[in-house]
C-alpha cells in the first residue's frame, strides 16, 4: 500500500508549486482581489459641445461628406496619414487644384470621380473652407 502512495504524493508534491501559484496569481489579477480605480472628474463646458457650427445647408453636407468620405484617412497620424484639412488648405492649394486631388486621387488616395457628383465635391470644399486649422478648433468659442 505504501508503495501505490509514494508515487502519487511524489506527483502531488511536484505539481504542488504550480497550483499554489496559479492560485496566488489568480488572487492577485482576479475577482478575489480587485483594486477600487481612481476616478477623476473633468468639468465640461457643455455649451461649447452642444452649440449648433454655424454652417449653411452647404458646409453642413460637405461637412457630413467629409465625415464619411475623408476624415477617416485625414487626421495627420501614423493611423490617419493623410494630411490635415482646413482653410488654410484651401487658400494654400484653391479650389481647383482640391477639387481635382478628390476626383482623381493620388498614390495614397483613391478617387472619387465615379463615387462622388462634382457638387458634392464642391460641398466638401465649402465646408473646408470653414474648418479652422487644428490648433485653432480647441481655442475657438
Amino acid at each position: 500500500m505504501n508503495r501505490r502512495l509514494l508515487p502519487c504524493a511524489a506527483v502531488l508534491v511536484a505539481l504542488s508549486p504550480f497550483l499554489v501559484a496559479s492560485w496566488v496569481h489568480a488572487q492577485q489579477n482576479g475577482e478575489a482581489h480587485s483594486t477600487v480605480p481612481t476616478v477623476v472628474r473633468t468639468d465640461y463646458d457643455m455649451r461649447k459641445f452642444i452649440a449648433p457650427l454655424p454652417l449653411n445647408e452647404t458646409e453642413s453636407k460637405g461637412r457630413k461628406l467629409f465625415a464619411q468620405r475623408c476624415a477617416n484617412c485625414h487626421g495627420g497620424t501614423a493611423q490617419r496619414p493623410g494630411p490635415l484639412l482646413s482653410q488654410q488648405t484651401v487658400e494654400r492649394l484653391g479650389d481647383s487644384v482640391i477639387r481635382e486631388k478628390v476626383r482623381k486621387g493620388s498614390v495614397m488616395m483613391p478617387g472619387f470621380e465615379y463615387s462622388l457628383e462634382p457638387a458634392r465635391i464642391d460641398e466638401i470644399i465649402a465646408f473646408l473652407k470653414t474648418a479652422p486649422p487644428r490648433g485653432q478648433a480647441a481655442a475657438r468659442d
